[in-house]
């Protein structure tokens, strides 16, 4: 067990090869939504905004019924080098049309690969390193993913002026390129289960295993109310930079800068919990933390104190989404992880987009401050509540983790 826990996941050929690359891909996503924000924006107004942000999150929400089941259905190569090709397609189409009717719907193209290739990889990465090194490797790689958008993001705006936007998009789909490369290179293969029907219960079968454990029934609906009141707030920060506190764009930029850093810590820390019980402290943890600066940021009389909130709140989301997909990994049989993944992701976009909705509801009954003290107060709440549920499944966090050890070892 000791030699298992001292293992770099460095150590692994496909590790060295998949997290890099998918990192990569994600830097490719920011220069495209960069890109494709300045596009929209030019001659359309904050409707084609909104309908563009959709085009993103409805396609995850869309494919719940489907994408689990394809992921568990087929070979891993298989999945991930189609999903990936589409992907592909998608980007270089993006690049060579201008309106935009057919900007999203390229873009929703593009998320139904993304659908069904992030669940993929996500099964599959614990295949390669094995159950006692998936916390690490989570951390790690939500961290050089952090890095990755954080690059991507400052490098959007500078690709679109010096190659414009069709450039910038083309850098995209090559990220996607990349990614195929690395799937049919990679050795580790996930197929089906000898005598299991994969493509039976698609959704239902990812949210029953994870309203069957003991942990997961309480952290994952209080991650899905994190979404909608965390998530509230982004509709009003800008406005609470610019118009409260009086701060230009470059302000704004900043505040993004710091939230994106302090998340890349946060999931960084993550990885190193290396148990379920500490990771659902985590959980916990990073809700509080997030609820707490959310205040703090509502409150702020001046830009230090809100970048004290804003990096905290990236500190708390990076330990969250970190801590939560490790325990999902987990706490979920290697047979319906794809399902698990797939349930997760399309329902914590549906809860993404309710929350586009209820910000714009808040700023506008509330305003900005009062949006983020009211979110930021109900985090707290629901982190509380979540903590004392969670001390009363000590127990069965402690034989979970003590099962996942020994199934570990008499392999």
């Amino acid at each position: 067990m000791k030699q298992t826990l001292q293992t770099s996941i460095w150590s692994y050929r496909d590790i060295r090869l998949v997290l890099p690359a998918r990192a990569l891909s994600f830097a490719g996503d920011s220069i495209a939504l960069i890109a494709l924000m300045l596009r929209v924006s030019d001659g359309h107004g904050p409707a084609a905004v909104t309908a563009l942000l959709l085009a993103f999150a409805v396609p995850t929400v869309a494919m719940i019924p489907f994408a689990g089941r394809i992921v568990d259905g087929f070979d891993s190569r298989t999945v991930l080098v189609w999903s990936g090709l589409l992907q592909v397609v998608a980007g270089v189409g993006l690049a060579f049309v201008h309106d935009l009717v057919h900007t999203l719907a390229l873009v929703c193209v593009l998320q139904l690969g993304q659908a069904v290739a992030g669940p993929a990889w996500g099964a599959l990465i614990p295949r390669i390193v094995g159950e006692d090194l998936i916390g690490r490797t989570t951390g790690t790689s939500q961290a050089l993913i952090g890095v990755a958008t954080l690059a991507g993001s400052a490098a959007g705006g500078l690709l679109v002026g010096w190659v414009g936007t069709r450039g910038a998009l083309l850098v995209d789909a090559a990220t996607f390129l990349v990614l195929v490369l690395i799937a049919g290179l990679v050795r580790t293969r996930r197929r089906p289960e000898p005598g299991t029907n994969p493509g039976q219960g698609g959704v239902m079968a990812g949210l029953r295993a994870i309203f069957g454990d003991d942990v997961l029934r309480i952290l994952v609906p209080a991650l899905w109310l994190f979404v909608v009141v965390g998530e509230a707030v982004n509709v009003v920060e800008v406005f609470l930079i610019t118009d409260e506190l009086g701060l230009g764009a470059s302000w704004f930029g900043a505040a993004g800068a710091a939230t994106g850093a302090g998340a890349i810590v946060g999931a960084w820390y993550s990885g190193r919990l290396r148990h379920d019980r500490a990771r659902s402290i985590g959980v916990v943890v990073g809700m509080a933390a997030i609820g707490g600066s959310g205040v703090v940021m509502g409150l702020a009389g001046n830009f230090a104190v809100l970048l004290i909130g804003a990096t905290t709140i990236g500190l708390g989301s990076g330990m969250l989404n970190a801590a939560t997909s490790a325990l999902v990994v987990t706490r979920s049989a290697e047979r319906v992880r794809g399902r698990v993944i797939a349930a997760l992701n399309g329902t914590v976009r549906s809860f993404s987009i309710f929350a586009l909705l209820l910000g714009g509801l808040a700023g506008a009954l509330l305003g900005p401050r009062g949006t983020f003290v009211t979110c930021g107060v109900a985090c707290v709440a629901a982190a509380a509540i979540a903590g004392v549920l969670i001390a009363r499944t000590a127990d069965s966090i402690t034989d979970a983790t003590k099962d996942s050890e020994l199934e570990a070892v008499s392999h």
